[in-house]
């Protein structure tokens, strides 16, 4: 719809991790994300001059984890984030997101309704925290979303 390129960080993320997934790669590290919040810092790090491009990102990524493990935002990828554009939060009713990614083997620890319901309630306001902007997603379809995201294209760089 707008010609630019649409980058995504997981795809950079499982390119980098030599086409590993990202459910094996935190399998294969004992379900910890550390190691994966960095390497999202580290791709951010690398697109932080990138113009005119369309960020798809992962839900975690303006998270880091504290000493014991707890997803906390991350001022440092916040701040690259809205370097590179602006942020665009997508929300919706919790069952329907839920709906639309469950039993999705691609997102780790999402398998059930419920963990993913859990972990969005958990997020909720530090999306709405790191957002420059908000879309309700609730029965719209994806064409409708771009529409609603490309009116706000004039007020982003």
């Amino acid at each position: 719809m707008t010609g630019m390129p649409v980058v995504s960080t997981d795809m950079i993320a499982v390119y980098e991790l030599g086409g590993v997934s990202i459910s094996e790669f935190i399998k294969n590290n004992n379900g910890d994300w550390k190691l994966f919040r960095d390497l999202e810092y580290s791709i951010l790090q690398k697109l932080e001059n990138s113009q005119n491009i369309i960020l798809d990102c992962g839900g975690g990524i303006i998270f880091d984890l504290d000493e014991s493990g707890n997803e906390i935002l991350s001022s440092r990828k916040v701040t690259l984030l809205k370097k590179i554009a602006r942020i665009v939060r997508l929300e919706g009713d919790l069952n329907y997101l839920a709906q639309k990614v469950i039993n999705d083997p691609t997102r780790p620890t999402l398998s059930s309704k419920n963990a993913y319901m859990d972990i969005l309630a958990q997020r909720s306001s530090l999306y709405k925290e790191a957002a420059d902007y908000s879309i309700n997603i609730d029965s719209k379809d994806v064409e409708e979303i771009s529409r609603r995201v490309l009116t706000l294209m004039p007020q982003m760089r």
